[in-house]
Formats: C-alpha cells, structure tokens, sequence
C-alpha cells in the first residue's frame, strides 16, 4: 500500500476510541474509520497498524481524552504526531475544504459511525479559526480521527516534496531564543 497517515481519537465519554486511516488514491484523500473500540484496547490495535502499514504519521490531541494513548503508544514503539491548537484548527479547515471543493478533494467510505458524527457536527471556535465540537451528543470522534489522519497525510506530502532548506554555511542564526533546530526551518521554495 502507499503511504497513509493514521488518526486517533477517544470520545468525549471515554466509551468508544476512534482510529482512522488517510492516503492518497486517485488524486483525492481518501480517509477510512480502520477502527471504532474500546479505548482500553486502542494502543494495541495502533501498534498492529504501525507494523503492518508503517505510517507516516500518527497523530492526536494530547489536549482531549486521546492524551492518555500518548505514553502506552510510546511504550510500543509508536511515534506519535501530538496537535496543537492550531494544528486542530487547520485539521478541520483542510478537511472541510477538500470535502466541498468542486470536484471533492476528499472520498470517504460511507461508514455509519462517520455519517452519524458528521450529521451531529458541531463547531467550536479555536486558535482563531474553528474546530469541531467534542461536547455533543452524538460521538464525534469517528470525524475528529479523520481529520486528524488527513492532516498528517497532508503534512507528509508537504514536506515530502522537493524544495530548497537552509541548512549549512550561510544558514541564518536563530533569533535569541529560539530552539537550534530554527536554523533548518524550511524556507518555502
């Protein structure tokens, strides 16, 4: 298979944990619920999906009820992809733009569990922009592991593409106070 990103989310209830699978096929996204259980058993399931599909991404808000996949995946060897709230914020505005552009960016698979989310949605404001709302009564996490695991495809594919970094002689020093790892920001070429 190609490249996928993986998506996780825990309900707002904590009775249901959500994975979701992202990759490119035919020129749109297509995001699929790979997995809809128990939370207790989430960790495990990833880390089977890691092997078996070795991901570019796995990512979750470290932020909701998802914060407590962070240490029992890194206990299996699972890099995970941890969102800000901006990082959440993008992840809903990318992920509504490709689903109404015309033609659609996004093709999903009809699952019941991400039309039940999507027709109960809900937003909410964050960082500026918006994000969906967890606090509904239908679960959201089917949708909310989507966009997550597209955001981490999309991002993949953005610094996977050729482009020109700064990096050796004649790298600009980072301002005072910012990490080392500034000198090496990709500059956009």
């Amino acid at each position: 298979m190609a490249e996928c990103a993986f998506g996780a989310e825990i309900a707002e209830s904590r009775h249901r944990c959500s994975v979701a699978k992202a990759w490119r096929d035919g020129g749109r996204v297509t995001v699929k619920l790979e997995w809809y259980g128990s939370p207790a058993a989430a960790a495990d399931v990833l880390a089977v999906f890691w092997a078996r599909d070795d991901p570019v991404a796995v990512a979750l808000d470290p932020r909701s009820q998802s914060a407590t996949l962070v240490k029992p995946l890194a206990e299996r060897g699972v890099l995970v992809t941890r969102l800000g709230a901006e990082d959440v914020a993008v992840a809903h505005g990318e992920f509504m733009d490709l689903a109404t552009a015309d033609p659609p960016g996004l093709r999903h698979l009809d699952q019941p569990e991400v039309t039940a989310a999507v027709r109960g949605a809900q937003t909410r404001p964050l960082a500026g922009a918006r994000a969906l709302e967890r606090r509904v009564v239908v679960d959201q996490s089917p949708l909310t592991a989507c966009e997550f695991a597209v955001w981490g495809f999309l991002r993949w594919e953005e610094m996977s593409q050729p482009g020109v970094y700064a990096l050796g002689a004649g790298t600009p020093r980072p301002p005072a106070g910012q990490p080392l790892w500034w000198a090496g920001t990709r500059l956009g070429y």
